[in-house]
């Protein structure tokens, strides 16, 4: 009886109503499919909107004072990350857990006038504190530089007053760089870039550990937006994309 029960036969069944319930389990195997590959690829992505008001990002690593969440300036959503002032050395940053030699950054940037702002590090030192192990950039006066150990190297104008969206890939075996910039995200994609910028000094292990904002002689005040981190040197699709793809699919299931 109990065998007669579970063993249904497929004639037994209509032929639309089959086709909507295996397109169903397909749509849920795609959408499993999509978790897994977002969230093996992406580091860390915030737009600081899950911080506090008036404080620095909570659970970072924190020297000094002139770092805060703010309502002040922001490129997406209402918060973003604001590098102020502080004395020399001052930072905030994240550390990151990846095997990945290679990693991708990008963010959005606002230089509030001329003068140098802040640093901005990816190291691949335990220490998040050192200025060495990984690469050193800084906006200067309508300029964006990085430091290859003997001294500044001018990467690309920068101007002040307006937002703009960076994108930096780090491959820790070759000990370099390359580093992209556009009015829009998409635009940064399609950047051709500068490629092949050297570390500010070889690093001391096989793959990246920290990200960290970093202030030296500040003298014009910066904002972050949109921190994205993921592994490899390919840009990766926000989950919108996948969901766009999906709910294309969907209308074909509802057409059976």
């Amino acid at each position: 009886m109990l065998r007669k029960m579970c063993c249904i036969k497929a004639e037994s069944v209509q032929n639309g109503s089959f086709m909507r319930f295996m397109s169903m389990c397909l749509l849920v195997l795609c959408l499993m499919s999509v978790q897994v590959t977002i969230v093996g690829e992406i580091l860390i992505q915030t737009g600081f909107e899950e911080f506090s008001d008036g404080k620095p990002p909570k659970d970072w690593e924190v020297r000094g004072e002139g770092f805060e969440v703010t309502k002040n300036t922001a490129k997406t959503d209402k918060q973003s990350l604001a590098i102020l002032n502080g004395a020399n050395d001052d930072y905030t940053g994240v550390f990151i857990e990846t095997d990945n030699s290679v990693l991708s950054v990008e963010f959005w940037v606002y230089i509030e006038g001329g003068g140098r702002s802040f640093n901005f590090r990816i190291g691949t030192s335990d220490n998040i504190a050192t200025n060495n192990a990984g690469i050193y950039v800084n906006w200067n006066a309508e300029q964006v530089r990085c430091f290859d150990g003997a001294g500044w190297v001018v990467m690309d104008d920068f101007e002040t007053g307006k937002w703009r969206h960076v994108r930096f890939v780090v491959d820790v075996d070759k000990s370099q760089f390359d580093f992209y910039s556009g009015e829009e995200r998409d635009r940064t994609f399609t950047d051709k870039g500068i490629k092949e910028l050297p570390f500010r000094t070889p690093p001391e292990g096989p793959v990246i550990k920290t990200v960290t904002f970093h202030v030296y002689s500040i003298a014009a005040a910066g904002y972050v937006d949109d921190l994205f981190i993921s592994e490899g040197d390919e840009p990766v699709n926000l989950a919108v994309d996948a969901v766009g793809k999906l709910t294309t699919y969907w209308g074909r299931i509802k057409g059976y």
